[in-house]
Parts: structure tokens; C-alpha cells; sequence
């Protein structure tokens, strides 16, 4: 239910988006268009450019319920108490270790370096899987190429802002050059990040998809009607 709302939201947008800053009115929009590789487009729009090139636009949000779960528990749980316990674990074992050798000053020192030593590893070892679990989701949209690439997510302001891991992601789509757009729990839709154009390696993205000639071949329809 939550991507069907994003996903009406997003390509409203996006389809107001291009015809603002493209001047394209007659968006071609298709959901779930199949690549040769067997995976899906959420979302894909096309057009076709005065210099007669095709312009392909994907959307993905088939992640946003991953990517909105990681971002809330980090939101309410930060890394999570197991690293007290990590740490209040090493620091018996230790001190217990400590103990039998009969030396106090070991006890002293020994047991809360080590734990605190296991407290920030830790710290670091569940960031580490954070992020990468942010980088797996964003990953996915190299199936589904296109000259712009969207990712829709729905979850809310409130989760977003201070948020570390929301902070990381936007940076981790900027990098990649992929446009980020947010759907918080009013149905307000925020543009967090334009995407770039992407490098073609071949005729045009439009030939990763299974529609591809179809597509084609209605563009060029439509382009010499409006001609």
C-alpha cells in the first residue's frame, strides 16, 4: 500500500518535473518494465528529444520499505544496546580473567580498557553494516538503467531529520548521481536530490528493456504527430 501511494506520488512528480524543466508534456510513463536481465523498472518514463535521441527516466521504490525500516530503527535505537552488553561482557570476562591471576592492578586497568576497546569495535562493526545495507539498496537500481535514475522512499521528516544513516544515504545518492525523493506520513513529497545524467554504452537506455523498440517506435509516432 506504501509503495502503491509513493510510486501514484512520484511519478506525479515526476511527470510535472520533466514537462517544467524538459518542456515534455507527453511523457511516456509504463510501471514494471522488465530489463533483458530479467529485472524490473518500477517506473519508467521516455521521451524523445529534438535531436531525435531517446531520453529514458527510471524509478525505483520497490526498496522504500527497506531503506524506511533501516532509517527508523536507526532514528529510535541508534546502533542499539547490544553494545552495552558487548561491553559489560568483555568487561567480567576480563576482570574474572584478571582476578585469577592475583594481580589488583590489572584488575584495575585490564577489564574496562578491553570493554571499552569492544564497546567502540562494536559501534563500528553495526555502523559498518548499517551503511552497507543502505549501499546494497541503493546498489539495485544499476538493474534498472536509464538516463536519470529516481529512488522513491516513504518515510517521514521526522525520521529524516538528525538522521546519521538519512545523511549518508543522500550523500551515497549524490555520489551516484541518483535523484532522491521522500514521501513523509501527510503524503508530502520532498525532492531530496537531483539525479545527473548518466553514461550510455550503447544506442540508448531504452535498449535494456524488453519494451524498448515498442517504446521506440511509439515515440517517434508521437514526435512526428506533434511535428
Amino acid at each position: 500500500m506504501a509503495e502503491s501511494r509513493i510510486g501514484d506520488q512520484a511519478i506525479e512528480f515526476l511527470g510535472s518535473y520533466y514537462a517544467k524543466h524538459e518542456k515534455k508534456s507527453g511523457l511516456l510513463v509504463n510501471r514494471l518494465v522488465p530489463t533483458h536481465q530479467g529485472t524490473f523498472a518500477d517506473a519508467l518514463f521516455a521521451y524523445q528529444k529534438h535531436d531525435n535521441c531517446f531520453f529514458a527516466i527510471s524509478l525505483n521504490i520497490s526498496a522504500s520499505n527497506k531503506l524506511a525500516r533501516l532509517l527508523s530503527t536507526y532514528k529510535k535505537k541508534g546502533l542499539g544496546r547490544s553494545r552495552y552488553f558487548t561491553a559489560a561482557f568483555i568487561f567480567s570476562a576480563a576482570a574474572y580473567l584478571c582476578y585469577l591471576t592475583g594481580s589488583w592492578l590489572a584488575v584495575a586497568l585490564i577489564p574496562a580498557i578491553l570493554a571499552i576497546a569492544g564497546f567502540f569495535l562494536h559501534s563500528r562493526l553495526r555502523k559498518r553494516y548499517l551503511q552497507q545495507q543502505l549501499k546494497e539498496a541503493v546498489d539495485q537500481l544499476k538493474q534498472q538503467p536509464g538516463d536519470h535514475q529516481w529512488l522513491g522512499i516513504q518515510v517521514s521528516s521526522l525520521c529524516w531529520r538528525g538522521n546519521e544513516m538519512a545523511d549518508y544515504l543522500s550523500k551515497l545518492c549524490e555520489r551516484k548521481g541518483i535523484g532522491l525523493l521522500t514521501v513523509g506520513k501527510r503524503s508530502r513529497l520532498t525532492l531530496r536530490q537531483e539525479p545527473r545524467l548518466a553514461t550510455c554504452r550503447r544506442t540508448d537506455f531504452l535498449s535494456y528493456y524488453t519494451q524498448g523498440e515498442n517504446l521506440r517506435r511509439e515515440l517517434s509516432d508521437q514526435f512526428m504527430r506533434v511535428a
